[in-house]
């Protein structure tokens, strides 16, 4: 489902108080995060600024007496219609964080951690929400395509840190591969985020497959391309990969790290790039999609 930032907010209402409906349209331009902590003072992140929303409705940028604030059964209650009332249901993506909304709204929850075998099994007493307010801007990967992909596609990873927007250029890579390059794209979209936007009218989308099994079966039955796929976290998901580095596939997926020096140092890549996963890398800005570096390797 594709929304605008307008339609996105409209959206996270019908979960949020009503003090947040006094916010005018002119207030959530550039909103990226609401953060909901039990007894404190909801803040609002901006691309360029953080705010505080008072008791009234307004924001303001100086913490101070007055502010609006949730309490825990508030917070509780609100993550309890997040999950639709069925939380057994999302046991295992709250244990591991996050639940997602239609639309690709994705919730990051935390609690008291319920700890079985050295595993979290599931999170109670809920203590704080981390909206991400999703956004679609065509375009921002264009730069991107117009230097790695016109011509041929090489397997790629795009790094960068929290909120640098890499969800956002993996979206709109998708939609300018398979629209622009005619090519088949398989989109594995493990958090069900990545389907929040335009992915292109030759893109087939696994929702909610862990990415190592999505992958294999991605490329066991629908010939694709291109795979995309969010966030290689695990030296599984970067293993499964590998294996498939030669199978005529090519790939594109999305780091964690500051910079290029954070990414050489992390296993998940020392395997992609000893296996030829990593031809080129895109080092994004922290913010508004800026590309910091492209790095092709030439071997």
């Amino acid at each position: 489902m594709r929304r605008s930032k307008k339609e996105n907010f409209s959206f996270l209402l019908r979960y949020l108080p009503p003090v947040f409906s006094s916010l005018a349209e002119k207030d959530i331009d550039g909103l990226c995060e609401i953060r909901l902590r039990a007894d404190r003072a909801a803040v609002l992140i901006f691309s360029d600024r953080t705010e505080f929303l008072t008791s009234s409705g307004r924001l303001t940028g100086f913490y101070s007496e007055g502010l609006f604030t949730l309490s825990r059964q508030e917070i509780e209650d609100i993550f309890m219609k997040m999950c639709n009332y069925s939380v057994h249901s999302l046991t295992e993506n709250i244990a591991e964080g996050f639940i997602t909304l239609e639309g690709g709204c994705r919730i990051g929850v935390y609690g008291t951690a319920v700890v079985r075998d050295g595993k979290i099994t599931s999170v109670r007493n809920i203590e704080g929400i981390n909206i991400r307010v999703p956004a679609e801007y065509r375009g921002c990967a264009q730069p991107i395509y117009n230097r790695l992909f016109y011509s041929r596609i090489p397997n790629t990873v795009i790094c960068g840190p929290p909120m640098s927007g890499k969800t956002t250029v993996l979206r709109d890579l998708s939609r300018l591969i398979s629209d622009e390059g005619m090519k088949k794209v398989a989109v594995i979209d493990e958090r069900s985020e990545l389907s929040g936007g335009d992915l292109g009218f030759n893109t087939d989308i696994l929702k909610n497959y862990p990415k190592a099994q999505g992958i294999g079966i991605a490329v066991r039955t629908l010939s694709p391309n291109v795979i995309i796929c969010d966030e290689i976290g695990t030296l599984c998901e970067a293993q499964e990969l590998c294996s498939l580095v030669n199978s005529g596939v090519k790939f594109i997926v999305t780091m964690h790290c500051s910079d290029l020096t954070e990414l050489k140092r992390r296993p998940q890549f020392a395997l992609l790039s000893d296996a030829g996963a990593a031809e080129a890398c895109v080092v994004l800005n922290e913010k508004n999609f800026g590309i910091k570096r492209i790095l092709i390797n030439r071997n």
